[in-house]
């Protein structure tokens, strides 16, 4: 579900990097458009929805994923963790760990399995009170421009598509400065869109506006670290065309095993089958095959210009 444009209060904004505004349209989509800066190539919304009503969207589960397909997305939600906690622990082995928009709160239950102290902020109230209540992880509904857990510090800072949505990523990035120790790290997960040729724009289903508010190049991750206190150390780069399009295969495929059950109606026994464990079992090999595609082929094929996600590490070095 998106923001009513009858109810959403719109204003211009320039590239947040350059200064400069932009004619060059390169993405309509529920009636917003994203304009590429000539300079960097950042991508962002303009004219965009005020700050209230980014916050609305999230407060009343009214995002592109509710909060219950979070919850449903454990199977997937953790393979995803593992990887990422696999190359955190390549630079730090355990700490005090901070996930920003902890959605479900899989990520930060991972974490305390491998001996992180884990704690979370998540905007969305259904999302934070599954943290708090079913796995037993602090979480507070904090917005960065607040003082989350007392004004604790932590040894490590992550989150994964978060930056895409921040508002003001150079001020909220410097707010993640102010929470972190002394050469604590700062990790987390995104996609390169504005570097990608746009011939591959068509494989994006959605770009899920208006809550993604900024896409970023590499190049621009890099200077968005250095204007905010941070030392850049290393980027890992996943080609998801793979994905992309597989995902696309498969949607085609469910619906024609899902259309075939149904219009059989041999009985409604038949009918809650499908919907109770085929689904299921497709749901979780489709996931499966996703984390493999993303993480295992992805890193091994050409990325070059195309749709990748990056994982970003970078050290707090003021």
């Amino acid at each position: 579900m998106v923001l009513s444009k009858g109810k959403v209060n719109m204003n211009e904004i320039k590239c947040i990097f350059c200064g400069i505004g932009s004619d060059n349209v390169v993405i309509n989509e529920n009636g917003y458009t994203g304009r590429k800066c000539s300079r960097c190539g950042l991508i962002y919304i303009s004219p965009r929805p005020s700050f209230d009503n980014i916050v609305d969207l999230y407060a009343l589960d009214n995002a592109h994923l509710s909060a219950q397909s979070h919850i449903s997305s454990n199977f997937l939600k953790r393979l995803y963790a593992r990887h990422n906690l696999n190359i955190i622990q390549s630079f730090v082995k355990s700490g005090s760990l901070l996930e920003l928009g902890a959605g479900a709160g899989y990520f930060l239950d991972e974490a305390r399995k491998i001996g992180f102290i884990p704690q979370g902020v998540e905007f969305n109230s259904i999302l934070a009170n599954y943290i708090r209540n079913t796995l037993k992880i602090p979480c507070e509904e904090s917005l960065l421009n607040t003082p989350v857990f007392k004004g604790k510090q932590f040894d490590v800072v992550y989150h994964c598509d978060v930056v895409s949505h921040l508002y003001d990523p150079i001020s909220d990035f410097k707010k993640i400065n102010e929470m972190m120790k002394d050469n604590a790290f700062l990790i987390f997960e995104t996609g390169n869109f504005g570097e990608i040729d746009q011939v591959y724009f068509k494989h994006i289903e959605r770009f899920q506006y208006p809550e993604h508010l900024f896409l970023f190049s590499t190049d621009n991750l890099i200077d968005l670290l250095n204007k905010t206190g941070f030392k850049f150390m290393k980027m890992y780069k996943y080609s998801i065309l793979p994905q992309l399009l597989a995902t696309k295969a498969l949607a085609g495929a469910k619906n024609l095993i899902k259309k075939c059950i149904l219009e059989s109606k041999e009985n409604e026994e038949r009918v809650e089958t499908y919907k109770t464990t085929v689904k299921e079992g497709i749901r979780n090999i489709n996931y499966y095959c996703n984390y493999l595609l993303r993480y295992k082929v992805g890193s091994i094929i050409p990325k070059a210009h195309r749709p990748q996600t990056v994982i970003v590490v970078a050290k707090k070095s003021k």
